[in-house]
């Protein structure tokens, strides 16, 4: 990003991160129509580059039926790490940054990390500010999802 040549300012970048974040609590929460929330106007690759794109406002419903959740929440936590923002002009901006979801289980499953990679967003300026654009997510690494995924192996992060 680049600050003073009217590119992106630092209010910008911090809006731009807090996505990435709000993405993080609410999925951890169990919320997942904010998720489809903040993805509406998005095309998310949920199971990488190479995979088909869903509309952002199908994400919540897809996480519904496919994460397993206790007491209403899916006992994750999701770590964003290592943001790097550039901006692409002033109404377009990208970021790469890392994740790791960790997840435990009371009784059951031990507190382990069950994936890690990254993201690779492309956002959008709005007349209500900045919007996710584009997320393509990136698995570097599965652990045992049995506890997590519906299906054990799927590709939600």
């Amino acid at each position: 990003f680049v600050y003073g040549d009217g590119m992106l300012t630092s209010e910008d970048e911090r809006e731009i991160v807090n996505l990435l974040f709000r993405y993080a609590e609410a999925v951890d929460n169990g919320r997942f129509d904010e998720v489809s929330a903040l993805f509406a106007s998005a095309k998310v690759f949920m199971g990488g580059p190479d995979l088909p794109s869903m509309p952002g406002s199908q994400v919540g419903p897809t996480m519904e039926k496919v994460v397993m959740l206790y007491d209403g929440v899916p006992n994750t936590k999701h770590v964003v790490t290592n943001v790097i923002v550039e901006a692409d002009d002033r109404e377009q901006a990208s970021t790469r940054s890392y994740f790791t979801v960790s997840q435990c289980v009371p009784g059951q499953f031990p507190l382990q990390v069950v994936a890690s990679g990254r993201y690779h967003d492309r956002f959008a300026r709005t007349a209500e500010g900045w919007r996710f654009a584009e997320r393509i997510i990136h698995f570097d690494h599965r652990g045992d999802t049995s506890f997590h995924l519906r299906s054990g192996r799927g590709a939600v992060s």
